[in-house]
């Protein structure tokens, strides 16, 4: 567990949360749309995804809420000098309560006691703009533009960094 908090927690998926995690995934359509040009994926794919994650050096997260065991978000992130948080997402049902926020904090806590000196996220730009604008409320600045490549869909983004 990497950290835990009076209403949720944060640890490693594990094969037994495929269900649960698909279903947070597949919960959150507008960005599947935006982000593969699909609306559900399938446990096939998330598998493949969780390996190719940890094939280059991350870890997938689930975040859990405690009183009812039930994932409600997924985080990858791969820890370093510079950590890179590459995914925070949180079950459609449970967004816009501040839970991102809460998470995030935690997470950066988390990153500070591995002694990382920075955090580096790449934000889609053509999503959503309040995902941009919650990266900066939170300390982050942009470093450069980019293009990421999401499973074969090439997507105009931006590399941001926050120095701990």
């Amino acid at each position: 567990m990497i950290f835990q908090s009076k209403d949720f927690y944060v640890s490693l998926v594990e094969n037994k949360d495929i269900q649960e995690v698909l279903e947070m995934y597949n919960s959150n359509e507008k960005f599947l749309i935006n982000h593969m040009d699909k609306n559900k994926v399938t446990n096939e794919w998330l598998v493949q995804e969780l390996k190719s994650m940890k094939d280059i050096g991350f870890h997938s997260y689930k975040l859990v809420e405690s009183n009812t065991e039930r994932i409600i978000g997924i985080v990858d992130l791969r820890i370093g000098k510079e950590a890179y948080l590459s995914l925070l997402m949180i079950h459609g049902d449970f967004q816009g309560k501040g839970l991102g926020n809460i998470i995030f904090k935690g997470i950066e806590k988390y990153i500070k006691s591995l002694k990382s000196k920075s955090i580096r996220i790449d934000v889609v730009t053509n999503y959503d703009n309040s995902v941009l604008k919650f990266w900066i409320n939170n300390g982050f600045t942009k470093i450069k533009d980019v293009e990421l490549n999401w499973t074969g869909k090439v997507l105009p983004a931006v590399a941001m960094k926050k120095f701990l």
